[in-house]
């Protein structure tokens, strides 16, 4: 995601394999570079291991191109005389949508052979002039624009407008104007609706529509320009005691969700702020220390063995749904429902932490919280602010 003066960029994506299928023949690859954000949404033309390769190929090269600072005009060229249609080769020919989002709001796109995407404003359809140009005997269809606050983009694969297609409800497939329907309805019940909520919704009911059997891969991304969702997280105290004040005042001024993980940090703020800690004796399912409540603070966590799950658990998804029960799992979906995550990390050494007998995977509090917010920046776009205190 990318930050600008007026909005923030949330960005997700939600994919299903046709059934039978152990891999989708479709890829959504995201990548955030400078004051860029690029989206790439190819379609490798089947299902199953060969299409899935195909896109990525394409997927890559797409955004490679495009960070390499190629517009996406250019970079749809090269690919398009590259994946030349071949009857000998079905599987040569590129379908793809290529999204260049700009600091400034400036959006351009690059289309080919993927449903066009849809623009929203509110609950209002907005539909920007579409050039059409033919490449060899491809159409690639690119389009400029600036965004708004509050505006959406809904990128698809053909798998969710074809969905339903030869059932008695909709012999002709969902099609684009059943998609708007549906974010419109969802916008409209829900005007703050999330990036990740919005294609999840749309996902699941074109997998509706062929009767939970998808016949084809199906993938939604959704882009959201609006104000960003913050987070603090607190974790060690600070390197000199004569800054245990600053740290509580932090929290106290921050506006946005306030999350402390350690002890040591819960009983330094707790005592600065005058509020008590509440222990909530009940067993975690991942079998980490209890939680706790303070007045003031969403939760309380233990500290280096908590963030250490979390961060295991963010290496390991496979998208931005985590199932898990545990604290790390709270923990875990909190940081992807914000925007932008500020660390503030006390340097002050726990002596605990140098024990020899804990597992090494337990890294210190400052090299754990860098990995974490590599994770968060490259793989989930988030927007990470790291201090040290």
């Amino acid at each position: 995601m990318a930050n600008s003066d007026r909005f923030f960029i949330e960005a997700d994506s939600r994919s299903l394999s046709e059934k039978g299928q152990t891999v989708s023949g479709d890829v959504c690859l995201q990548r955030r570079y400078g004051g860029h954000t690029v989206i790439v949404l190819s379609d490798g033309a089947g299902s199953g291991v060969r299409a899935n390769v195909v896109a990525h190929v394409i997927g890559s090269m797409a955004l490679n191109y495009t960070l390499a600072g190629e517009p996406p005009l250019h970079a749809a060229q090269t690919i398009l005389r590259t994946f030349v249609p071949d009857n000998d080769r079905p599987g040569r020919n590129a379908t793809f949508t290529i999204l260049n989002i700009r600091r400034n709001g400036e959006v351009h796109l690059a289309e080919a052979g993927n449903p066009s995407y849809i623009l929203l404003r509110g609950e209002d359809e907005v539909v920007p002039v579409r050039k059409c140009i033919h490449i060899d005997d491809s159409e690639l269809y690119v389009s400029t624009f600036g965004a708004q606050p509050e505006d959406r983009i809904v990128l698809l694969s053909d798998g969710v407008t074809m969905s339903g297609r030869m059932t008695r409800r909709l012999p002709e497939g969902w099609g684009r104007a059943g998609v708007l329907a549906l974010c419109r309805e969802a916008i409209e019940a829900s005007p703050t609706v999330s990036a990740r909520e919005l294609c999840r919704t749309v996902i699941a009911r074109a997998e509706l529509n062929d009767l939970f059997s998808p016949k084809n891969d199906m993938t939604c991304a959704v882009v959201y320009f609006r104000q960003p969702r913050r987070i603090l997280v607190c974790s060690g105290p600070p390197f000199n005691e004569s800054q245990d004040d600053v740290l509580a005042d932090m929290v106290a001024k921050y506006h946005g969700t306030k999350l402390i993980c350690g002890g040591t940090t819960a009983q330094i703020i707790s005592r600065e702020l005058k509020r008590p800690v509440a222990v909530e004796l009940k067993r975690d399912p991942a079998g980490l220390p209890p939680t706790s409540m303070m007045e003031g603070v969403d939760l309380v966590t233990e500290g280096v063995l908590t963030l250490s799950k979390v961060k295991s658990l963010l290496e390991h998804a496979s998208g931005s749904d985590i199932p898990q029960k545990g604290t790390d799992g709270i923990v875990a979906r909190m940081l992807l429902e914000h925007d932008v995550i500020e660390f503030v990390v006390g340097t002050r050494i726990n002596p605990m932490h140098q024990d020899p007998n804990l597992p090494v995977e337990l890294e210190l509090r400052r090299n754990l919280i860098k990995g974490l917010a590599q994770i968060l920046e490259n793989k989930f776009m988030k927007e990470v602010k790291v201090q040290y205190i």
